[in-house]
C-alpha cells in the first residue's frame, strides 16, 4: 500500500467546512500544543493537538491559527539566542506548504491583528481547557489552551467571550475522510505485521516483557510509522490484569499469557490491537478463557452497522461475556457488577488522531466511523488476563475489520 498523503487541500477544506458550522461574524483562534518539560531543561516529546493538526497539518509548538471569514493567517513565536541554535528556526514556508495558509506573522504584528479583530467583535471562537488536572484519568493537562485564554482576556478584557467548538471539530473527525482511513489502514498494517513476527517466536523467546517491547519498536521504525501511537503495554501473569500496565519490565514466567496491546503511528493516525502470547503450551484453562473471548468479539462485531446505539450494544455485549464467564465457573450469577468485576472496561471506542478518539457514545455510530471492538476477560484469582482488539471500519453495509488479516489464535 501506498503512504497516504495529507495535501494542503485536506487542511484547506477542513477549515471551510468548520467555518459553514458557524455564525459568519465570528472570528476562530486555536492554539497549538506547548512543550511540556520533562525535567530540568528537557521537555517531553512533542505532540501535537489533534484539532489543530486536523485543520493545518502543522507539527510545531505555540502557533496560533486565526480565521476571520475567508482570510486567514497564523502567529509564529520568533526564538532567539540559544532556543534557535537547539531547536532550529522556525521555517515558515514550510508551514506554508503544508497548511495552505500564505499570511505568516511573528508575535508581534500577528498580535496585534488579532487584537485589532477582537475589539470589534468581543467573541471568538476557541476550544475550551481542560482543567489543569484531570480527575478521572489522573492526568495534568497540556497548559497551552489554558494560557492562551488567559492571553486573549489580557489583550481584549474579561468581557471578551469565549465560544467552546469543540463538539463541532468532534462532529467533523467522527466520520473519517478517504485519505484518513487510508493513513489508519497503514498503521493498522504496520502494526499486523509487526505483532505477526513476535507472536510467530518460538515458547521460550522472551524472558521479559521488555524485549517483547523492544522488537515491537523496531518493527514499527523499520516499517516506517513514526513509532508508538500510545504507550505499548506487554503485561504478562496476573499483570494483564491491570488495564494501562505500562512498566513492561517484569520476568515473564513459563507458562503467563501476556497482553500485547500496541499500535503504530502514521501521520499522527493511532492502530490499536491487542493479541496474547502463551510463554508456553497454553492449557486447556486458557484455551478456554481465550475462546470465550474470541467468541464475545465475534458477537460484537456482528452486532455493529450504522445507526447501532454503542450504549445499547456495550450492554449486549456485557451480557454475552456473563453468560461466558458462568460457562468458564468464574461467576454463579448475572449481575452487572459481577460481571464487570471480570470484564472492568467498555468493548469499544472510537480510534483516529487519538487513540481514545473523538466520538459522541449517546448517537448513532455513522458510515466512516472507526472504532474498536476489544472485550477481554481478567481473572486475578488465576492470574490470567485474555483482551482481543481489532479496528473496524463502520461502512454502508456493516463493517470492515481493518486488522482481519493477523488472525487471534496461540
Amino acid at each position: 500500500m501506498s503512504k497516504p498523503k495529507f495535501s494542503p487541500d485536506f487542511f484547506i477544506a477542513n477549515r471551510q467546512r468548520l467555518i459553514r458550522q458557524l455564525p459568519p461574524d465570528l472570528p476562530i483562534a486555536i492554539t497549538a500544543n506547548g512543550l511540556v518539560q520533562r525535567g530540568a531543561d528537557s521537555a517531553y516529546p512533542f505532540t501535537q493537538d489533534a484539532n489543530f493538526w486536523y485543520l493545518t497539518g502543522i507539527n510545531d509548538p505555540d502557533i496560533t491559527l486565526v480565521i476571520d471569514h475567508q482570510r486567514e493567517f497564523l502567529i509564529v513565536p520568533i526564538r532567539e539566542g540559544s532556543r534557535v541554535t537547539f531547536d532550529g528556526q522556525i521555517d515558515t514556508l514550510k508551514l506554508a506548504q503544508i497548511s495552505g495558509i500564505t499570511d505568516i506573522l511573528n508575535e508581534a504584528s500577528g498580535w496585534k491583528r488579532l487584537d485589532g479583530l477582537l475589539a470589534h467583535n468581543k467573541q471568538v471562537a476557541t476550544l475550551a481547557s481542560a482543567p489543569p488536572f484531570i480527575e478521572q484519568y489522573g492526568l495534568y493537562a497540556n497548559p497551552a489552551r489554558s494560557r492562551f485564554a488567559d492571553r486573549l482576556k489580557q489583550h481584549v478584557g474579561e468581557e471578551l467571550k469565549l465560544i467552546d467548538i469543540r463538539s463541532e471539530l468532534a462532529a467533523m473527525r467522527i466520520v473519517k475522510q478517504p485519505v484518513e482511513i487510508k493513513a489508519l489502514k497503514e498503521a493498522i498494517n504496520i502494526t499486523n505485521q509487526t505483532l505477526r513476527d513476535v507472536l510467530a517466536k518460538p515458547y521460550g523467546t522472551y524472558a521479559y516483557e521488555y524485549q517483547i517491547e523492544a522488537d515491537i519498536s523496531h518493527g514499527f521504525r523499520a516499517r516506517g510509522a513514526l513509532g508508538h501511537a500510545f504507550e505499548p503495554i506487554v503485561a504478562g501473569g496476573i499483570r494483564a490484569c491491570t488495564m494501562h500496565y505500562l512498566s513492561n519490565s517484569a520476568r515473564l514466567v513459563p507458562g503467563e499469557l501476556v497482553i500485547i496491546d500496541v499500535g503504530a503511528n502514521i501521520y499522527g493516525y493511532a492502530a490499536d490491537i491487542t493479541r496474547v502470547l502463551s510463554t508456553a503450551k497454553p492449557t486447556a484453562r486458557q484455551k478456554a478463557v481465550h475462546a470465550a473471548v474470541k467468541e464475545t468479539q465475534a458477537y460484537a462485531i456482528s452486532l455493529l452497522k450504522p445507526g447501532v446505539n454503542l450504549r445499547v450494544y456495550e450492554a449486549k455485549v456485557a451480557n454475552f461475556v456473563g453468560a461466558r464467564l458462568k460457562q468458564l465457573g468464574v461467576i454463579s450469577n448475572l449481575k452487572p457488577e459481577t460481571i464487570r468485576h471480570y470484564f472492568p472496561h467498555a468493548t469499544s471506542h472510537f480510534l483516529g488522531l487519538n487513540v481514545h478518539d473523538v466520538g459522541d457514545y449517546t448517537k448513532a455510530l455513522q458510515v466512516g466511523s472507526v472504532i474498536t471492538v476489544e472485550p477481554g476477560i481478567y481473572i486475578p484469582e488465576e492470574g490470567i488476563g485474555v483482551r482481543i482488539e481489532d479496528d473496524v471500519l463502520i461502512t454502508e453495509s456493516g463493517v470492515e475489520v481493518l486488522s482481519a488479516k493477523l488472525a487471534a489464535k496461540f
